[in-house]
């Protein structure tokens, strides 16, 4: 596997099979702007057409591609001739993520389509396996009314919009599974009770089967059990004896295997990880494992300046959380860009707090958009359930909804991921506009007018007992909802730039308020404000604005290529300085 395949690494570690085969590396590639691909059956026919040559899963705006084409495609086609070893059982193909709409043909037969940027999707292709066979994959991303997040239709993007992306920009996969095969399996911890809930789902017949869970802690086995199918949907209870609930000071992981049987027959065969943890609320504060828990994070949008969308190597993810880790961070906002499961696989292990945000800029709240953004939404929180990284749920970021059908879109999707995640805290729609939500997160970027301001301003907030003290930035809450003593974060802030750092990649630079003389005002500055939000007991969590520079914004603790603008231990203090002010009032 490892070799001179790009991103070599198994896509889901958080459900692994040991049969698989990456189809990542050299495919035919070639632009199709005026949408006449289909019409002449280039799926039947790709080495005619396809002529150009791409490194998948880098997408074609990527310096890593191949192509490094950043202006406005409609289309894209991609073909990969390979031949697949055979194998009992049966045959899956699947996509991590393809930008926007999708479909795919295996030798010559259209599997199906696809809508939505983000989200992964798969095909079984058992019987239309051959010695040598020919996958064609068409995606046409017109960037119209849809989920773009922080992608530009523009070739050459400023402020906090950033270079779109166009087609394949996660792993491609083969996976052989059993003739009846776990489809999907979800793991929920329940902390107070010392169990772990696992609910599975079989595809196939399930008579006569039985199926083993296998629970192990640093190599040695803590739980067993075998069950006998007599439903394709399973739930059950396992204890956790053996009790680590996992944090970010203590990231303990779980690994499970679940094995399907036909008596000493292994008909199939998946492994994962969960962290024994609970989120909740309780007296106004986010509570992890029951104790309340103050978030010291920082905004994160997964962008590189080789790859764009994709990270250039799995060390690359490794080392952001890392970086994280070294700040003195609890967490991190991933925003309008779900993660890679690679990064929430580092975050589980490394130990680090994950807000996971849908990329929603771009798509209007119109009604015909609900179930679209439903179905990929969802998808994804599926995708992502078994990760104990994540804390909340953010399919909306600073939407500004004036009609009733736009504030019952966001109410609607925000019920809809409670029903579907209850153990998972969600914020309807980050910054601003709050309707429905269990955190009551707010961008403010005021503070330049000084914390004296700051801090008048929030004890206007104690005094009054409601947020309407802070209508001098932005309405908190939309029109008809009223805060319900929720949990307060300052979920964006700063946003600063210092005089020396200009943009790596030819763009305008863009930060927040003044550029600063050098880091060691940076320094001052981040400790005067954050300090500041720390003695306002309304307040659990800050999040500052950004890990690292993206494109035209310098205002990053490193720069977009990672290197250190600010000495990480020196903010590490601050943030040391930081929970030893709020542990004195929880």
């Amino acid at each position: 596997m490892e070799g001179s395949i790009p991103r070599p690494e198994h896509p889901r570690p958080d459900r692994y099979r040991e049969d698989w085969i990456n189809l990542n590396g050299i495919w035919g590639f070639r632009f199709d702007d005026y949408l006449v691909g289909e019409d002449e059956k280039w799926y039947l026919d790709p080495e005619s057409y396809i002529d150009r040559k791409i490194l998948v899963p880098y997408p074609p705006e990527s310096e890593l591609s191949g192509i490094g084409d950043p202006s406005p495609h409609r289309c894209a086609w991609y073909y990969r001739i390979f031949e697949l070893p055979p194998r009992s059982g049966r045959v899956l193909l699947h996509f991590g993520a393809v930008d926007y709409e999708t479909k795919v043909w295996f030798n010559g037969v259209e599997l199906g389509s696809h809508r939505g940027g983000f989200s992964p999707f798969y095909y079984e292709i058992t019987k239309l396996v051959e010695d040598q066979n020919i996958l064609v994959v068409r995606a046409k991303d017109e960037m119209l009314d849809q989920p773009c997040g922080k992608q530009d239709p523009n070739p050459w993007p400023r402020g906090t919009k950033y270079t779109r992306v166009t087609g394949i920009w996660q792993t491609v996969w083969i996976e052989y599974v059993g003739e009846t095969f776990i489809e999907e399996f979800y793991l929920t911890p329940l902390l107070s009770e010392q169990k772990v809930r696992i609910e599975a789902v079989l595809n196939g017949e399930y008579h006569n089967l039985e199926l083993e869970i296998v629970i192990s802690f640093t190599g040695f086995e803590i739980a067993k059990k075998t069950i006998e199918l007599t439903s394709p949907r399973i739930c059950l209870d396992v204890d956790i004896e053996y009790l680590r609930p996992w944090s970010p000071e203590e990231p303990n992981l779980y690994y499970v295997e679940l094995v399907l049987l036909r008596g000493n027959e292994v008909v199939d065969k998946v492994t994962g990880y969960f962290g024994m943890r609970e989120v909740g609320v309780s007296n106004r504060e986010i509570t992890l494992n029951g104790r309340p828990y103050y978030l010291i994070m920082a905004l994160d949008q997964r962008y590189y300046p080789k790859g764009v969308y994709t990270a250039p190597t799995d060390e690359d993810l490794r080392r952001d959380v890392e970086y994280a880790k070294r700040l003195g961070l609890n967490g991190i906002r991933c925003h309008q860009k779900p993660a890679d499961p690679r990064f929430l696989y580092w975050c589980d292990k490394i130990g680090l707090l994950v807000w996971e945000e849908m990329g929603d800029w771009g798509m209007s709240l119109r009604q015909e958009n609900f179930e679209p953004f439903w179905n990929e939404w969802r998808t994804i929180v599926l995708r992502d359930y078994n990760h104990p990284s994540i804390i909340a749920w953010v399919p909306f970021n600073e939407k500004t909804p004036k009609t009733e059908e736009e504030k019952n879109f966001i109410v609607e999707i925000y019920r809809r991921t409670k029903r579907l995640d209850p153990t998972r805290l969600v914020v309807d729609n980050s910054g601003y506009y709050h309707t429905e939500t269990d955190i009551v997160d707010i961008h403010d970027y005021t503070v330049w007018k000084g914390v004296e301001n700051f801090k008048s301003k929030w004890k206007r907030v104690r005094e009054v007992g409601d947020l309407s003290p802070l209508k001098e930035h932005v309405k908190v809450m939309a029109n008809g909802f009223k805060y319900k003593d929720q949990p307060i974060v300052i979920s964006e802030f700063g946003g600063w730039g210092i005089k020396k750092y200009r943009p790596i990649i030819d763009r305008p630079p863009c930060y927040y308020g003044r550029i600063l003389e050098d880091e060691y005002e940076f320094i001052n500055k981040y400790r005067d404000v954050v300090l500041a939000i720390a003695e306002e007991p309304t307040i659990c969590g800050f999040c500052y604005t950004q890990l690292y520079d993206i494109e035209g914004e310098i205002n990053g603790f490193l720069t977009y290529d990672r290197k250190w603008k600010i000495d990480p231990s020196e903010i590490f203090r601050i943030h040391q300085r930081v929970r030893e002010i709020v542990s004195k009032r929880l």
